[in-house]
């Protein structure tokens, strides 16, 4: 588990590119103490070699270098460094100095030539001239060469002169930064302290007042997912209290029944309640059915629903064959009315078919014996699906209470718990379809018209 804090990681991120950047700038120091301590070293050693070509004389056509030894000797001290130096006539050779010095011949008359070398195991630094004496019709060519310790020590000192600083400022700029994220991430941690200091019993909405676009952004999700909990749970505790409250009365009278068939004087009476309790018992088996049924088609389930291209008509067929053996028992003309071409939709195939089981419940239940119940498939557009009874009818001003959940119309015939219809509902809603109620086409009974949306 990576429990790493996000300022943690921002700092390791931010780390790594100071350090580079600081390297970069020490780099860029170092190449810039050399150039300026052999701009400073260049110009001795070009004066030096100015000094020497002066000391080149002309006499009676012959180039002649007389400096005395002493005066070579102060010129070559130097603590520090050591100091070559070389004359070279172009007719007559070495004049004086170190013949292992490389002379540049390619320094043109008058001009002045910098190069790097290596003498006697050491790097040095060569300044050239060539001048052409008057009177003459030779050239000489002057050099001098250094060894660059003082140049290393120049330039080590002007880096470690100007890094210093730079170190310092790497430590000012981590602390800013330190500071930094931790002021920008204030309302992340702020909005952190108050989801923690929640609990199940109170999901309002975080307050986003005051908090940057980016923290606004995941407190507006914080809020829709607290939303969806918050809907979540009251539906949970909706469904448990429904199911407590309408599984009571079928359960108090199985009970009754049972302790009925327990105290029975005779066998007549005994099968009178073991039918009785039998039948209690069946009611509570289809009340659960349909709270289960109701709990999968919450609006709040909607990420279950599975859309899938179907055929209506081959729905209703499937579906109503299931019925016919309870519309034969009961000598009711069910039949299907669909045309011969499928019609396709997009739906889920399991809810929609308890969606039709429900309509075609509702009609078995509440049509009169040796009635009809026909389930109906249209093309449109748009594409619909229709049960229709002979019954008993549902007045006008009731057809929109019938969809509550437990409501049946007064006086109403049947066992029924009032659940189908707002079953029916919640998955036509699910499927962006609507469900609407009219009297059959003869005038006589209910016609249940699930109109979908759109096509598959």
């Amino acid at each position: 588990m990576n429990d790493r804090s996000l300022r943690v990681g921002l700092l390791s991120w931010l780390g790594p590119v100071l350090v580079l950047l600081l390297t970069l700038d020490a780099l860029a120091c170092y190449f810039t103490a050399l150039h300026f301590a052999n701009l400073v070293y260049d110009r001795w050693l070009i004066d030096s070699t100015r000094s020497l070509a002066q000391a080149v004389r002309a006499e009676q056509g012959r180039i002649e270098f007389d400096v005395p030894s002493v005066a070579l000797q102060i010129f070559q001290f130097d603590e520090v460094d050591k100091t070559y130096f070389k004359i070279v006539s172009a007719r007559r050779g070495l004049l004086a100095g170190d013949r292992d010095l490389p002379a540049d011949i390619r320094v043109p008359v008058n001009g002045i030539r910098l190069t790097d070398a290596t003498l006697q195991g050491q790097r040095v630094r060569v300044v050239a001239t060539r001048i052409a004496p008057p009177r003459t019709d030779d050239t000489v060519t002057v050099g001098i060469a250094e060894t660059l310790i003082k140049r290393t020590t120049l330039a080590r000192d002007i880096l470690l002169a100007m890094v210093a600083p730079q170190v310092a400022l790497l430590g000012i700029a981590s602390l800013l930064a330190w500071l930094g994220i931790s002021r920008g991430l204030k309302p992340l941690t702020d909005l952190a302290s108050q989801i923690e200091a929640r609990d199940q019993n109170n999901l309002t909405p975080v307050p986003q007042t005051g908090l940057p676009h980016e923290a606004r952004v995941l407190a507006a999700r914080i809020n829709e997912l607290l939303a969806r909990l918050d809907s979540a749970i009251r539906a949970q505790k909706r469904f448990v209290a429904d199911a407590a409250h309408q599984l009571r009365t079928p359960l108090a009278a199985v009970m009754l029944h049972a302790e009925r068939a327990q105290r029975a004087p005779d066998g007549a009476t005994e099968r009178e309640a073991l039918r009785s309790l039998h039948r209690s018992v069946e009611r509570a088996g289809r009340m659960s059915q349909q709270l289960l049924a109701l709990a999968r088609t919450d609006p709040d389930a909607i990420n279950a629903v599975e859309l899938k291209p179907l055929d209506l008509v081959a729905l209703a067929r499937r579906v109503g064959e299931e019925w016919i053996p309870r519309a034969l028992k009961r000598e009711i003309d069910f039949g299907l009315i669909a045309p011969d071409t499928p019609v396709r939709i997009t739906g889920d195939e399991r809810l929609l078919g308890e969606l039709l089981s429900n309509l075609i419940d509702n009609a078995l239940r509440y049509s009169s014996p040796a009635g009809r119940v026909s389930v109906i498939v249209e093309h449109g557009p748009p594409a619909t699906l229709a049960v229709q009874d002979d019954g008993p009818g549902i007045p006008e001003d009731e057809r929109v209470r019938i969809f509550e959940r437990f409501y049946r119309v007064p006086g109403s015939d049947g066992d029924g718990c009032g659940l189908g219809l707002a079953i029916v509902e919640e998955i036509a809603r699910l499927h962006s379809s609507t469900v609407e109620v009219s009297a059959a086409s003869d005038a006589r009974g209910s016609r249940f018209t699930v109109v979908f949306g759109g096509g598959a």
